[in-house]
């Protein structure tokens, strides 16, 4: 798909200007083959617009998708690295580094190294009307804030729906809390442009009761509408049970078992979305051409995930985003979300 370049680069040249970027930063860009047409010279042009000096890194491989590989062995990104270490230091030297990989940064070293260096990273993937649909903004950042300091001074989170969701998940002392907001101007901090929620990583082992998904609920990297109920039975953290009469719960559950890995059962972060321009039903409309960031962000959602939790050591490549409408949120005992509506009045939009 060919884009307008012109307009294209205005949009990346206000993302940076978000990030930060001053005259004189090396802005680092880090590419694919499939990467979206157009991104890499629009950033290029954006950056030197800025006065900063960007350099354009392509990286090998392919995009997968999220599925167990039992073929022949992958030219990953991170294989990459590990046998060619010098293609990481423009990357360690950067002040920004941004992430428009087909295969993504996300889930590999060099987003470690990348950012123990100090600099920022800036994922893209999402198409353009996406980008300037739900571009960043100061208040959205505000709220994900305000919402990442609730998470860090509760104990306990507690979520129940009409369709029969009773969870409860503790919190624990110096809880990792993610805000995710659209655009970074801390070094050594990631994100993703575009997009916000606020999640967590509980006390491993602490989340503990029933989820029930409904209709409408939307399995992330399935990008799927659930359409018919999926009960899941957690305890002491971990997926015990799955039951429906749909192919949402038998495909929900293959899908797991699939890889042959006891962590991928695991409860991974909990939050809640906060943007109120992100949409529920734009998946409808981009199918697997979009990322899930507006699923993940949509207002007054409920998001857990599964898998992967790098803070306990758990690095399984198995990873379902779910966010569920229609529930009800409480921080210890104050109502922050009811029934799918922002109640808290500093986090309403």
């Amino acid at each position: 798909m060919a884009y307008n370049m012109e307009h294209l680069t205005k949009l990346f040249k206000d993302e940076l200007i978000l990030c930060g970027v001053k005259p004189g930063e090396r802005i680092v860009i880090a590419g694919q083959a499939e990467s979206r047409p157009g991104y890499k010279e629009a950033f290029i042009a954006a950056a030197s617009a800025l006065g900063a000096t960007p350099m354009y890194i392509e990286f090998p491989g392919t995009r997968h998708a999220d599925l167990p590989f039992p073929g022949r062995e992958l030219l990953t990104i991170d294989k990459y690295i590990s046998e060619n270490p010098s293609a990481m230091d423009s990357m360690k030297n950067a002040d920004l580094v941004v992430d428009i990989t087909a295969e993504g940064l996300v889930h590999t070293k060099a987003r470690k190294i990348t950012l123990d260096g100090g600099a920022r990273m800036l994922m893209v993937w999402e198409p353009p009307d996406v980008l300037e649909r739900i571009f960043p903004r100061e208040s959205l950042r505000k709220r994900c804030e305000i919402g990442g300091n609730m998470l860090r001074k509760a104990k306990t989170m507690r979520v129940v729906s009409a369709a029969g969701t009773d969870i409860t998940v503790a919190m624990g002392d110096n809880v990792p809390v993610v805000e995710q907001y659209g655009y970074t101007d801390k070094p050594g901090r990631w994100d993703h442009f575009a997009g916000g929620f606020t999640a967590f990583y509980p006390v491993d082992g602490s989340p503990q009761g029933q989820i029930v998904l409904d209709i409408g609920d939307i399995i992330l990297p399935l990008n799927r509408y659930v359409s018919s109920p999926v009960h899941i039975t957690i305890e002491k953290g971990r997926i015990a049970g799955v039951r429906g009469e749909g192919l949402d719960a038998f495909l929900f559950k293959q899908y797991l078992q699939s890889w042959n890995d006891p962590e991928v059962f695991y409860t991974s972060h909990f939050g809640f979305g906060l943007d109120e321009n992100a949409l529920w039903e734009s998946m409808a409309f981009y199918g697997n051409n979009t990322y899930g960031m507006e699923a993940r962000a949509f207002a007054g959602n409920f998001m857990w995930s599964t898998g992967p939790n790098a803070y306990v050591g758990r690095h399984t490549k198995c990873h379902y985003d779910i966010p569920m409408r229609n529930c009800t949120v409480y921080l210890d005992d104050q109502m922050i979300i009811d029934s799918g509506r922002i109640i808290e009045p500093s986090l309403i939009p």
